[in-house]
């Protein structure tokens, strides 16, 4: 069954690592910072994504992005075999705009995934920004933009999360040649209730 495949990128320190292992429950909250080396790719499922209004479950290849832009010659390998992109920032300025929308032009434009394969996770831990601009620029017009606190919002995070995979499955299975679409319904698990 060929998983998910979902990257996670954005500034340097921007919260992309513990979003992704919050999500993963791959460890504790809070810890100790340690820089991405290149790229960390966590695997886990998720259940009761719903797809054409059914329940199913589907296995997540989720892979932590290094900010780090020495890193920039692993963002080939990284795009292969993409099905969708989660942005992280934690303080809206001018450089982390720029990273982002270049980013974006790389992993989203270049692909041509679209905006609906994409969300933008807000980080904001200790709550510095009661209320974020549904839009950064004008490149993210189209794309979900979501704050997110893993701390107090761990479940709301989790809930947009699976909202986001939702539809980034669903998008798959619809766009898809008929032949396509089989391979893709043999590789999601549904689940009866």
């Amino acid at each position: 069954m060929q998983p998910l495949k979902l990257i996670v990128v954005g500034p340097v320190r921007s919260g992309k690592t513990t979003i992704s292992n919050f999500l993963a429950d791959a460890t504790e909250i809070p810890y100790d910072y340690h820089p991405t080396q290149g790229v960390r790719i966590l695997e886990f499922e998720i259940q009761n994504v719903i797809v054409n209004n059914k329940h199913v479950t589907k296995d997540i290849e989720l892979w932590d992005c290094s900010g780090d832009h020495k890193f920039e010659n692993c963002w080939p390998a990284i795009r292969k075999n993409l099905h969708g992109v989660i942005f992280v920032y934690s303080e809206k300025s001018n450089e982390c705009l720029k990273e982002l929308q270049q980013l974006y032009d790389y992993f989203i434009n270049q692909t041509k995934l679209g905006p609906e394969r994409c969300v933008i996770f807000c980080y904001d831990p200790e709550k510095k920004n009661p209320e974020i601009s549904k839009i950064i620029s004008s490149t993210f017009a189209k794309v979900s933009h979501v704050k997110c606190n893993v701390e107090s919002g761990g479940n709301k995070l989790k809930s947009d999360f699976s909202s986001f995979v939702s539809t980034v499955v669903t998008k798959m299975y619809n766009y898809t040649d008929p032949q396509e679409k089989d391979i893709l319904s043999d590789n999601i698990l549904f689940v009866k209730y």
